[in-house]
C-alpha cells in the first residue's frame, strides 16, 4: 500500500510534496508523471485565475494507494468531479463516500479545512477534476451557503457533509470533452481554463437560488431518509409510489419528509426517482438485451417512447438512440 500525505493547496508546495512522495517527475511546473513502476498517467495543476485553481487526476495505478489531503486553508472549498471508469472511495472528515458518476454520486463539495482521504480503484482509469475555489470569488450568498454546509453539525455532535450530488447533464458533457483531451496537448491548458470557468458558472447557476441546504438532521432521521431512498432505487421498474407512502415509511408528516429529503439529497423524492431511472435507462440501453428503445421505455413504465426520449435527453444531453446497443440477432 502506497500512502501519500499532502498538507497544502499551494500549487508549488503541492506539486513538490506529491512528486517527492511518489518519486515522480515535475514538468513545466504543472505536470506530474508518476513512475511506471506504480502506474501510468499523472496530475496536472494550474491557477486558472486569482482564487481559482484546477487539478486534473488522470492515472491508472498498478497497486493500492491512499492519498490523504490534510486540513488546509478554510477560505477554500473544493468542487470535486469524479469521472473515472470505475468506483472510487473518498473519506471526508471520517465519513466514507463512494464515487461513481455512472450510477449515483459523481460530484462532491467540501471545505478545504476538512481532511480527505482518496482510495482509487487499482487497474482502472481514474479521472477527476477538482476546482479549488476561494470563497471571495463568489457572491456572499453563494459562498455563505457552501461554507455553512461544512460548518454545521447534526444533533449527535458529528460533522456531516451532505453536499454530494450527481453530475448534471451539461457538466457531464464538459467533463467528457476534457477527459478526451491529452494533458500533453499544447493547447490543453487553454482548453482547461475555459472548461473550468464554465463548470464553475454551472455550479453557481445550479445552487445559487436554492434555500439553505443544511439542516440539523438527527442520525435516526437520516437513516429513515436513506431507507426510503434505497426503496426508490430498488423499485425503479415500478411507478413512483407517491410522497404520502414514502412519508409514512419514514414515520414523518408529508411536509417534514419532503423538506428533510430535499435538504439531505438536494432534490425532491420524485426528482431523485426520475434521476435514478435515467441512470438505469442508460445501463439498459447499453446492455444488449433489448431490440429497440421503445422496448426499454416500456420496461421503465413510460406510456410513450417520445416522453422517454425527452426525459433521457434532459438528463444525459443525448438522444437515447445514441447510447442504444441493440440485442444481437440470433441465427
Amino acid at each position: 500500500m502506497i500512502e501519500i500525505n499532502l498538507s497544502s493547496f499551494s500549487i508549488s508546495s503541492w506539486l513538490q510534496n506529491l512528486a517527492e512522495q511518489l518519486g515522480a517527475e515535475i514538468i513545466d511546473e504543472k505536470f506530474i508523471l508518476i513512475p511506471e513502476s506504480i502506474g501510468k498517467g499523472g496530475f496536472f495543476i494550474t491557477e486558472v485565475a486569482p482564487g481559482l485553481s484546477v487539478v486534473i487526476w488522470d492515472l491508472v495505478f498498478k497497486e493500492a494507494i491512499d492519498i490523504k489531503v490534510l486540513k488546509a486553508d478554510s477560505s477554500l472549498f473544493v468542487v470535486h468531479y469524479d469521472f473515472s471508469d470505475d468506483l472510487n472511495l473518498i473519506m471526508i472528515d471520517g465519513t466514507r463516500y463512494k464515487f461513481d458518476y455512472k450510477t449515483d454520486l459523481g460530484m462532491g463539495v467540501f471545505n478545504a479545512a476538512l481532511e480527505s482521504l482518496h482510495h482509487p480503484t487499482v487497474g482502472e482509469r481514474i479521472y477527476a477534476m477538482r476546482l479549488l475555489v476561494n470563497k471571495k470569488l463568489l457572491n456572499v450568498l453563494t459562498a455563505n451557503r457552501v461554507m455553512k454546509m461544512t460548518d454545521n453539525k447534526i444533533k449527535n455532535g458529528k460533522k456531516t457533509i451532505c453536499f454530494f450530488d450527481h453530475i448534471d447533464s451539461k457538466s457531464r458533457i464538459l467533463l467528457q470533452d476534457i477527459k478526451s483531451k491529452s494533458i500533453f496537448d499544447p493547447a490543453f491548458e487553454i482548453y482547461l481554463r475555459g472548461i473550468s470557468f464554465r463548470l464553475l458558472s454551472k455550479f453557481i447557476d445550479r445552487y445559487y437560488n436554492m434555500e439553505p441546504l443544511v439542516y440539523l438532521i438527527s442520525e435516526k432521521e437520516a437513516d429513515l431518509l436513506m431507507t426510503t431512498k434505497d426503496y426508490l432505487k430498488e423499485n425503479l421498474l415500478n411507478n413512483f409510489v407517491g410522497v404520502d407512502v414514502l412519508a409514512d415509511m419514514a414515520g414523518m408528516s408529508v411536509t417534514k419528509y419532503k423538506s428533510l429529503f430535499k435538504k439531505m439529497f438536494l432534490t425532491t423524492p420524485n426528482g431523485f426517482f426520475v434521476q435514478e431511472r435515467m441512470i438505469l435507462a442508460k445501463k439498459l440501453l447499453r446492455s444488449k438485451n433489448f431490440y429497440s428503445v421503445a422496448e426499454i421505455a416500456a420496461e421503465l413504465k413510460f406510456h410513450k417512447t417520445a416522453i422517454f426520449n425527452v426525459a433521457y435527453f434532459k438528463y444525459h444531453g443525448v438522444d437515447p438512440c445514441i447510447d442504444f446497443i441493440a440485442l444481437d440477432d440470433l441465427e
